[in-house]
């Protein structure tokens, strides 16, 4: 405790002015919800009182995103980098006993440990296991599952090194040791990161929760029960951070790893088109919500794009930590309080592998079709294989219904310039041959 404490007020001189010391990070990573969930980003149909609140007490950007799938925006979070840079494109590589991202990157956890932070995950990890995983990546404490998916009722979770099942509903479960943590380290700065279950599969939920919205149908009575569930979740955290007398000390983001899957999960991305694994504005565009009362003005509607690298980027300035490499998040404080002008980015990339075609046993998995995308300000410019190149003025249409590109041909091919001379940067993925579910040797389970 001495040495943190040291560390403490090492940090502490450095910070700016602004923050009189290094604040508390909260990282509340929901799973797979679009921006037609919650109430604050246009959904209508469930009610999420809690995360609204949380979003009304701070700032909403409402050009947020994201990787079109779980582990590369998780890897971008916790790096604030484009995975791209180190070889992650999509699930694949870090799907399966032996992969994980790679060991010479260092990760938010570990970098604000070293700078006397407390950090803690609860919930979904899926970067790698073993010598990979979050107690070997920066985390002190952990509690929750390694891959893909948990489970909603009496979980299996792994504390530490030891799995048991806990009694009770995932996001309770995760809620409350969240709320315990913010309890304990009240005294401390601390990272808390918080990766929910709502709404991956596999889903399920109590009768209690389906009651309540009997008066919808399929798949999206079930999304409401578990994202409802989630909303009370989410206000538990919350209160803990107020009840701890440190609202004005900590720094909360709120955010989706990628769109809604309506045709499986029930979840929804409102007006856009698209949806998980996609790279159009339904898979990679999610509701994005930074709460900081006394430094980020409440009530404040962003429209410029932003990334979930910026987490990073805004997290380590707010401590006054000077990151180990470049990255390619931005500090988001100055442009929220309105200290700097312009826009964070001036253009953002995706690329992608079709998730589909990993699924088809007749075709060698490593030669799904790729999916990539530019935005620069309204413009977003669309590169799925060998379709046509399609282009979008988000202003007009956010939907991206009207392909704009036999009129723009100029702007498409400086788009494509731009995507193809950030790409040479980046790191092809690998999929490798013997990969136990994605690998040419055994084929894509289906």
């Amino acid at each position: 405790m001495l040495l943190r404490a040291v560390l403490w007020l090492t940090v502490a001189w450095n910070a700016g002015p602004l923050l009189g010391g290094p604040p508390n990070v909260v990282v509340l990573l929901v799973d797979d919800l679009g921006v037609g969930d919650v109430g604050f980003s246009g959904g209508t149909d469930v009610p999420t009182p809690c995360i609204d609140r949380l979003a009304r007490e701070g700032a909403v950007c409402t050009d947020a995103y994201v990787t079109p799938s779980c582990s590369p925006t998780r890897a971008a979070l916790l790096t604030g980098r484009y995975p791209s840079r180190f070889g992650i494109e999509d699930n694949r590589p870090l799907d399966g006993p032996t992969a994980a991202l790679d060991l010479r990157e260092v990760l938010l956890p570990e970098l604000l440990r070293k700078h006397g932070y407390h950090t803690g995950l609860f919930g979904k990890w899926h970067l790698g296991q073993g010598a990979y995983g979050p107690m070997a990546r920066g985390f002190e404490e952990f509690c929750g599952w390694i891959g893909a998916s948990g489970k909603y009722l009496d979980p299996p979770l792994l504390s530490g090194t030891t799995r048991a099942v806990h009694a009770g509903w995932v996001d309770d479960i995760l809620a409350a040791k969240a709320a315990a943590f913010i309890r304990e380290h009240a005294a401390e700065p601390f990272f808390l990161h918080v990766g929910f279950m709502a709404a991956h599969l596999r889903q399920e939920a109590e009768e209690a929760d389906l009651a309540r919205f009997a008066h919808l149908d399929g798949k999206r009575r079930m999304a409401a029960a578990i994202i409802s569930r989630l909303d009370a979740a989410v206000g538990r955290v919350v209160d803990a951070i107020r009840d701890a007398g440190l609202d004005g000390r900590t720094l909360v983001f709120f955010l989706s790893d990628n769109g809604g899957e309506p045709p499986v999960l029930g979840t929804s991305n409102g007006p856009y088109r698209g949806q998980k694994f996609d790279v159009l504005e339904g898979g990679i565009r999610v509701p994005f919500a930074v709460r900081w009362p006394g430094v980020v003005p409440a009530g404040l509607r962003f429209p410029s794009p932003v990334h979930c690298m910026d987490v990073f980027a805004t997290t380590v300035a707010a401590a006054g930590i000077a990151p180990a490499v470049e990255i390619d998040g931005v500090d988001l404080l100055p442009y929220l309080r309105g200290e700097t002008r312009g826009v964070p980015h001036e253009r953002l990339f995706w690329i992608y592998n079709d998730h589909a075609d990993w699924r088809r046993t007749d075709q060698d998995t490593n030669r799904a079709r790729r999916l990539a995308a530019v935005r620069e300000g309204r413009w977003k410019c669309v590169m799925a294989g060998d379709r046509p190149v399609g282009l979008y003025d988000l202003q007009t249409d956010p939907g991206e219904r009207h392909d704009l590109s036999p009129v723009q041909p100029g702007r498409v091919a400086a788009m494509q310039r731009a995507f193809e001379e950030w790409y040479a940067e980046m790191i092809p993925q690998v999929v490798a041959d013997d990969h136990p579910i994605y690998g040419r040797d055994g084929r894509a389970r289906p």
